[in-house]
């Protein structure tokens, strides 16, 4: 019955993840951008996005014949609770077809830094499994609080309650900045592509 109930929070969030999917073993972002340009007029348009931006991006893929241009972003420090943050990072692939353009957020890297210390790579499955297990205990502190007959035990559990809420909180903000990340770049490419930008 837990191992069910875990499987249910994980399809919850993969469903609040709007269009991230898994696709061998990798959580990607796809999102189709139409355009009344042609794949000619578009690729120069991003190039030159890219490239006036390359403080921010690092341009890993640039190929005018299969027209792909593929990015690395490296995001702002965020944190999981007091002692542990992270640097997210991704890899954008724009792929230029007439009339349109498919933008793919992939490759989702998360630097965890644990008390300054350590460095540890992770992917976008170990945010997922932070969210699955704190919600998972927080479940489980509501079960006992409801159960808890002891107003002192009751209290401690509050307490802790409050904390793992907090911890949860930051989890979540962490893949909601990730998600507006990916959205944002869909936002600017569509406005350049229209000549809205």
């Amino acid at each position: 019955m837990k191992k069910l109930f875990l499987l249910f929070i994980l399809i919850v969030k993969f469903t609040d993840a709007q269009s991230l999917e898994l696709v061998n073993r990798d959580y990607i972002y796809t999102k189709t951008i139409n355009t009344s340009k042609k794949k000619k007029e578009i690729y120069p348009i991003l190039k030159k996005w890219l490239t006036d931006n390359s403080l921010q991006y690092f341009i890993n893929t640039d190929d005018p014949h299969l027209n792909i241009l593929s990015y690395i972003e490296r995001l702002p420090l965020m944190h999981y609770n007091d002692t542990q943050s992270t640097f997210p990072s991704f890899t954008s692939t724009v792929e230029i077809k007439n009339r349109k353009v498919i933008y793919k957020a992939s490759h989702i890297v998360f630097q965890d830094n644990y008390e300054g210390m350590t460095n540890i790579k992770n992917d976008y499955s170990s945010l997922l499994n932070r969210i699955t297990i704190l919600t998972s205990h927080i479940n489980e502190l509501e079960n006992r609080l409801n159960e808890e007959r002891d107003e002192n035990r009751k209290s401690e559990i509050r307490a802790e309650l409050d904390i793992e809420n907090k911890k949860l909180n930051l989890v979540n903000a962490v893949d909601e900045k990730l998600l507006d990340y990916f959205m944002g770049n869909v936002d600017i490419i569509s406005k350049m592509v229209n000549d809205t930008y």
